[in-house]
């Protein structure tokens, strides 16, 4: 069966953003009073921004100014171009020459993935972009998206650089293809726990995971 969609995480798969994330999350919980150390703002990124923030103990009262302020660094961030692409893209520009339509699902919120696209130099790349504020998990948006576009699971792979990302996949029945490398957010051996059905190094890897498929 061909392989139609191939939706993709952003922050740690195709962008490398996450010594930004840390410099922001430090920074706009340090205006807030509170005091994090590097290693524990480590443990709890990657997740969406609201169990972030419950995580670190953010009340509901400081939540939304928190997150606020947040996204404005990181949008910043971005645009002074702290923030660079993990591997090669030009795996992915072949692939959509061949008819695979490219989507992103992220934890990020739409504004600063849509900014750091564009500093990229990769705004086109992907037909649609889908940030934290769009969806509750990424397994229901994947089961959404695979009616909305009329395909089955198994003409769809989601490729991401976490442990949980593997998971959502499995959860929502497509292929399932772990990239692991310096930009990655999880440990390859935690990676491994979700069993994968792939996992490759860089997006021509991806294209060698393709052609099993087909």
């Amino acid at each position: 069966m061909k392989i139609k969609y191939l939706f993709f995480d952003f922050d740690g798969t195709v962008s490398d953003a996450k010594r930004l994330t840390e410099d922001c999350l430090i920074s706009v919980l340090d205006d807030y009073g509170f005091d994090f150390r590097r290693r524990t703002i480590k443990k709890v990124i990657g997740s969406k921004m609201p169990e972030i923030f419950k995580q670190l103990g953010v009340g509901l009262l400081l939540l939304k100014k928190v997150r606020r302020k947040f996204w404005g660094k990181m949008v910043s961030g971005a645009k002074s171009g702290k923030i660079k692409l993990c591997v090669s893209v030009k795996p992915l520009k072949e692939l959509k020459k061949k008819g695979h339509k490219l989507v992103v699902i992220t934890n990020a919120h739409s504004r600063f993935t849509k900014t750091s696209l564009k500093v990229l130099g990769i705004k086109n790349l992907f037909s649609k972009i889908y940030g934290a504020e769009k969806f509750s998990t990424k397994d229901e948006l994947l089961e959404k998206l695979f009616e909305k576009f009329h395909i089955s699971p198994h003409e769809a792979v989601y490729i991401g650089d976490r442990f949980s990302d593997i998971k959502y996949a499995r959860e929502a029945g497509c292929y399932a293809v772990a990239i692991h490398n310096k930009c990655s957010w999880s440990s390859k051996e935690d990676i491994m726990k979700e069993k994968p059905d792939f996992i490759v190094k860089d997006f021509h890897g991806l294209k060698g995971v393709l052609r099993k498929l087909e």
